[in-house]
C-alpha cells in the first residue's frame, strides 16, 4: 500500500460509519462495496476514503428502504439524476405507506373509542334498565355511504352482516375512511320490521369526506330524536323499541321518520351477545 492513499481497516470503517462488520463483508460478497485492497496472506480488507464516502451514500439510500440492487446501480452510475429519480419513486411509495398507516390508525382508534364507550355503558347501565335511560337528543349531520333495498324474509335477529361487508367494501373501493358505527334504518312503519317478512332496509356508515359524485352518498342526521340503549341480544331489541315509543307518546312527541339502530358494539366487534350495545334512534316532532 505505497500508492499514497489512506487505507482503513474493516474494523475502522465499521466504527466510523456505524456499519456492522458482517454487513461490510456481505457488501463485499455481492459486489456492492468491494475493498480496494486485500492482504493475500490474511485476507484482511482495507478501504479508501472514497469508499467510505460511498458507504455513507449506501447508508442513506438503504435508510430510505431502497433495495440493494437499485443502490448498486446508483453507486455504479454515479449519476445524480438517476439517484434523484430513484429517491422520488421511493418517496412516493413511502407516501402511500403513510396514507395506509393513517387509515389503519384511524380505523383502530374508531374501534377503540367504541369499545371504551361500550365499556363505560356496561359499567353504568343494566341490561334490564327502565325508561330512565331514554332521552331526547339532537342527531348531528354526518356524511355517509349507504345501501338500501328490500330484504325478503327478514328476521330481526339477522343483522344482515352480508350487507355490512358490502358497505365496508364500498368504503374501501372509493378510498374513504369510516369514522362512525354502522347504522340500520327501517323504512317501514314503526315495529313492522319485527312482524313482516319483507323489510325496506337501509344500512349506512359515516365517512370522512363529502362525495356527492357517488350515488351511494348522502347525509344522515340533522334532526331531533328520542334515543334508547339496548344492551344484549338483538332478538330481544323489540322490547326496547316498544319502551322508547311508549315513552315518546307519553311525552307528547310523534314519530317523524324512519327508526334507526346505531351499533355501538356490534356482532363484528365482539362475539359476546350480552355485551352488544345498540342505540335506537327515533326521529320526533
Amino acid at each position: 500500500m505505497s500508492d499514497g492513499k489512506n487505507y482503513y481497516s474493516i474494523g475502522k470503517v465499521s466504527t466510523l460509519c456505524n456499519v456492522p462488520i458482517k454487513t461490510l463483508r456481505y457488501y463485499d460478497k455481492i459486489g456492492l462495496l468491494v475493498p480496494e485492497y486485500r492482504k493475500c496472506d490474511s485476507n484482511y480488507r482495507y478501504y479508501t476514503q472514497d469508499q467510505i464516502l460511498t458507504l455513507f451514500i449506501i447508508r442513506k439510500l438503504k435508510h430510505l428502504g431502497i433495495p440493494l440492487k437499485e443502490i448498486s446501480q446508483i453507486v455504479c452510475q454515479r449519476n445524480a439524476a438517476a439517484m434523484g429519480t430513484c429517491i422520488r419513486e421511493r418517496l412516493l411509495e413511502i407516501s402511500h405507506m403513510i396514507d395506509s398507516l393513517n387509515d389503519q390508525y384511524a380505523e383502530g382508534q374508531l374501534l377503540l373509542d367504541r369499545l371504551e364507550k361500550g365499556h363505560n355503558i356496561l359499567e353504568t347501565e343494566q341490561s334490564n334498565w327502565s325508561t330512565e335511560g331514554i332521552r331526547v337528543e339532537e342527531i348531528p349531520i354526518g356524511n355517509v355511504l349507504f345501501t338500501r333495498r328490500v330484504k325478503k324474509n327478514y328476521k330481526n335477529n339477522d343483522v344482515s352482516v352480508d350487507r355490512w361487508f358490502e358497505l365496508f367494501e364500498m368504503v374501501s373501493q372509493h378510498k374513504l375512511r369510516m369514522v362512525g358505527p354502522v347504522i340500520l334504518t327501517y323504512h317501514n312503519s314503526p315495529l313492522e320490521q319485527f312482524f313482516k317478512t319483507d323489510c325496506d332496509l337501509e344500512i349506512c356508515i359515516q365517512i370522512n369526506e363529502t362525495r356527492e359524485d357517488l350515488p351511494e352518498f348522502k347525509q344522515f342526521g340533522g334532526f331531533k330524536a328520542v334515543t334508547a340503549l339496548h344492551i344484549g341480544r338483538n332478538d330481544e331489541i323489540i322490547q326496547t323499541h316498544i319502551k322508547a315509543i311508549k315513552w315518546l307518546n307519553q311525552q307528547g312527541y310523534s314519530v317523524a321518520g324512519p327508526i334507526s339502530e346505531e351499533y355501538i358494539i356490534s356482532p363484528v366487534d365482539i362475539n359476546n351477545e350480552e355485551n352488544h350495545i345498540t342505540k335506537i334512534v327515533i326521529p320526533i316532532s
